[in-house]
């Protein structure tokens, strides 16, 4: 489990050099949604990598113009990696992806 977590942070140490590095949105690396590119719709991770890089260069007012729930997302995946009781995983689990499907049909209905 201690070389699980060391392999984790420094995946995340990586990817964190990389979006310091440059701006992703304009390199072109990353590939194009498979969710926008098939159906047209924004899923809930869209803007995600824009909204982190954003954040990590100290623009929190873009990030959260890019993905409002990068952060809240981020905290319930780290939530969820520390619960030992199941049934309480079961319900964090659960009422975190009600909250992303419901951000996402919400975030794809037109307003104007």
């Amino acid at each position: 489990m201690k070389l699980f977590l060391l392999y984790l942070a420094l995946l995340a140490a990586a990817c964190a050099v990389l979006l310091l590095a440059g701006d992703s949105s304009r390199s072109g690396w990353l590939p194009e949604c498979l969710f926008y590119k098939t159906t047209g719709f924004l899923c809930y991770g869209c803007g995600s990598t824009r909204a982190l890089y954003a954040l990590l260069h100290g623009h929190w007012l873009d990030s959260l113009r890019y993905n409002v729930l990068l952060v809240p997302t981020l905290a319930w995946l780290g939530t969820l990696f520390f619960i030992r009781d199941r049934a309480l995983f079961t319900r964090v689990l659960v009422a975190g992806a009600a909250v992303l499907v419901l951000f996402t049909v919400v975030r794809n209905i037109p307003l104007g």
